[in-house]
């Protein structure tokens, strides 16, 4: 896997030094076999050349967004990178049910609208920044979305019977959710919109905050909060931030987040408002304390020989990390 892995990111890098630096390349892995799009279309060229299974992995740079119904892997170039993966417009993802493999997503900015549809399970976030994940009708039932070490910034709206894990990561709060369960565990929740509400949530070790919201937004009382803490950032606050069903919470407590883009606790915070597993509370405690940087190897350097060897082959030197 990580040979095919490596051939996929030379290819796509041997490509990208024939074009100018504002090319962006996808290299679709299907078996042993790579085929290489360019251009911001190169998204959607990949996807619809795309079976189940394969891999999709995109340069630095800015691709046309394109809806999904088969159970592959998009790998992008990191969130934070010097050269992050931007996806624009909205998109749909919804995988047939008897399709086997699952569709995973990695490193990769989506800056619109994320909406899932249908009765799939397992899709898989990682790493990767959001703008808005959008349920389609009440007639959902996607099982076991993960969403591990992210950002979803314009808050998260599954819709019928869907489940949700949200892990180390933040998310805005501003749809109801029906009837669709939640579980949250070392994430950051913010609300900012007056009807901003989780319903059917479970919330461990989590912080909430409300920015710029109704002080009435944030857990119905259908929800369960355990070692949660509730803190100002921009000065406003829930009057009722946590429902009946709430174990070892506190709340309103203030000056504990040291950088409100980071999210990260002052030094003092982190030693005073733990978890149930004695680690801080919010993303960065935990067992997958909130990180960027990709699960797999990214070429940073790669150097090409003027010159063929007695083989008429060209040297290639490669740095990955």
């Amino acid at each position: 896997m990580m040979k095919k892995l490596l051939l996929a990111l030379v290819a796509m890098m041997a490509a990208t030094m024939n074009f100018a630096q504002n090319t962006v390349v996808a290299t679709l892995s299907h078996g042993t076999d790579i085929t290489v799009y360019y251009s911001v279309k190169a998204l959607q060229q990949a996807v619809a050349q795309a079976e189940s299974g394969d891999v999709i992995n995109l340069s630095g740079g800015v691709f046309n967004a394109a809806s999904i119904a088969k159970g592959i892997t998009v790998r992008g170039a990191g969130i934070d990178s010097d050269n992050p993966t931007y996806v624009v417009g909205d998109f749909t993802i919804e995988i047939p049910t008897d399709d086997a493999k699952t569709f995973m997503m990695e490193g990769v900015r989506c800056q619109n609208t994320m909406t899932l549809k249908g009765a799939f399970k397992n899709p898989y976030f990682l790493k990767s920044q959001i703008q808005k994940i959008e349920g389609y009708d009440e007639n959902d039932a996607i099982q076991n979305i993960m969403i591990v070490n992210c950002k979803v910034l314009g808050g998260i709206g599954l819709r019928g019977n869907s489940t949700l894990n949200l892990v180390n990561s933040y998310a805005g709060i501003n749809y109801r959710n029906e009837n669709a369960t939640i579980m949250a565990t070392n994430c950051f929740l913010s609300t900012y919109a007056g009807n901003g509400r989780f319903d059917y949530a479970q919330l461990y070790n989590c912080i909430l905050s409300a920015p710029s919201g109704s002080p009435e937004s944030g857990l119905s009382e259908t929800c369960q909060a355990v070692n949660c803490v509730s803190t100002r950032l921009g000065g406003r606050y829930y009057t009722n931030i946590f429902p009946a069903s709430c174990i070892n919470c506190l709340y309103d407590i203030q000056g504990i987040i040291k950088d409100a883009e980071t999210l990260e606790l002052t030094d003092e915070a982190k030693t005073t408002y733990l978890g149930v597993d004695g680690t801080e509370v919010g993303m960065y405690g935990g067992l997958q304390p909130y990180n960027t940087t990709p699960s797999y190897p990214l070429i940073t350097k790669m150097a090409v020989n003027k010159e063929t060897d007695d083989e008429g082959k060209l040297g290639v030197t490669i740095e990955v990390k």
